[in-house]
Formats: structure tokens, sequence, C-alpha cells
């Protein structure tokens, strides 16, 4: 198999050390998405300070941005490709030592950001996070493409997707299915298009309509490109 992971410079981290806004802001309601369904799952009411804890795994977990800016108060792991953003994570209180691939029932939470389509046998590390995860673990997908959005069924791409480095465009129908499949309970599906600091509504829509008169590649967010949802292991 080819090294795949020497595709992810240095470079590809730059704007992954908490110096984006923009995807601070995201993280913020992503950490919003989260606190909601973990509230309904222990039926407790939900507050902003509902603490996001439980022993997590972040697959792909970059810089460990993510779980810093959520404040995440479990024993966070983590799973990386690149040697120097591994580094980086593990100075932000991540462990490396153990991961969906080598545990069986030890994680309260799997969470993949942003990453199933970078995987070459992403339904293989579904099945692990399935193995990896206690009885009523939950599995996360943030910042997850959605091939079922009318911009993709149009472009057969989207504005997040880089050719080079995706092997499996999710959607939200295909995706379920999967974890259907695999044991998985689905939670929720959130597509966060109008609560997303990326978004621009009228710009959006006006881009949109040029797009398809002129057939040129989207680059701009739009309904159901994204989407986050969260399964329960059965």
């Amino acid at each position: 198999m080819k090294d795949f992971g020497s595709r992810y410079t240095d470079q590809y981290f730059e704007n992954r050390l908490q110096n984006d806004e923009i995807r601070i802001s995201c993280f913020k309601q992503e950490k919003y998405f989260i606190q909601k369904q973990l509230a309904t799952i222990s039926g407790l009411p939900l507050t902003d300070d509902i603490e996001l804890n439980g022993i997590v795994c972040d697959v792909g977990c970059s810089t460990g941005e993510f779980l810093q800016a959520v404040n995440w108060s479990g024993q966070k792991f983590g799973m990386e490709i690149n040697a120097n953003a591994k580094l980086i994570a593990q100075k932000s209180g991540i462990n490396f030592e153990k991961n969906i691939l080598n545990q069986t029932g030890f994680f309260d939470v799997v969470i993949f950001r942003g990453t199933i389509q970078h995987l070459p046998e992403p339904f293989h590390y579904i099945s692990q996070a399935w193995k990896a995860l206690k009885d009523g673990g939950v599995i996360i997908f943030l910042a997850t493409p959605n091939a079922n959005s009318i911009v993709y069924k149009i472009f057969n791409t989207l504005p997040a997707l880089c050719p080079e480095l995706n092997f499996y465009i999710p959607s939200d129908i295909s995706l379920t299915n999967i974890l259907k499949n695999f044991d998985f309970k689905l939670l929720k599906i959130d597509y966060p298009y109008m609560n997303s600091p990326y978004a621009n509504f009228v710009p959006d829509h006006i881009n949109f309509v040029k797009s398809v008169i002129l057939r040129r590649e989207p680059k701009f967010p739009f309904w159901k490109n994204m989407m986050n949802l969260i399964a329960q292991k059965q």
C-alpha cells in the first residue's frame, strides 16, 4: 500500500493550532451538539456547562486542537499520522498508547472529526470503533462531508474535499446504513449550515445559481454539504 501519510505535510497543519478563529467557532458549535446528545442519553437537563468527559479516542486528532478547544475533561487518546502534529497533540494532553485498533470495550466515545473520508479502510475503522467502545458508548462524526447534498449531486464534489486525500465520500443515507449494519443505533444527524460561521446566506445562494449556470466548481458552503452524526453502540 502507498504511504498516504506523506501527503499530510506539516504545511497541512499550519491552520490547526487554534489559530483559525472560524475553526474554533465550529468547535464550539460541535461541542454544543455533543453536549445536547449526551444530555439526552443521560436524561440530564441541557446546560452550557455540561462537561465533556469519559474516555475518548479522537481518530485523526491533528494537533489536538479540537479536544483542547472543547475542554474535554476525561482521558484523551488520539490517532494521528503526522509526526509533528502528534507531538503537539501530546503536549496538550493526548495519549497515543491506546486507540481503537488495540483496545476492546475501553472507550466511552470515539470521534471522527473531518476524518472518515481520509481513511483508506473506513469501514474497518468503524468496525474497530464498535469493538473498542464500551456497551452504550457513542461514535461521533463531525464536520463530515455529505454526498447526499444537492451540491454534491450536481457537481460531484464539495468545497471541503481534496480528491488526492479522499477515499470514501459518505452520505447521510450510506453512513447511517453502515452504522446500523455494525450494530450502532443512530441518535441524531445535524446539518450545521445555517449556524456555521462559514455560511453567508445571500452570497452563498447567488454563488450556487452562478455555479449551476456556468458549470463551475462550487467553493462555498451550502445546505447539507456537511453533517454531524452521533450513534450509540448496542
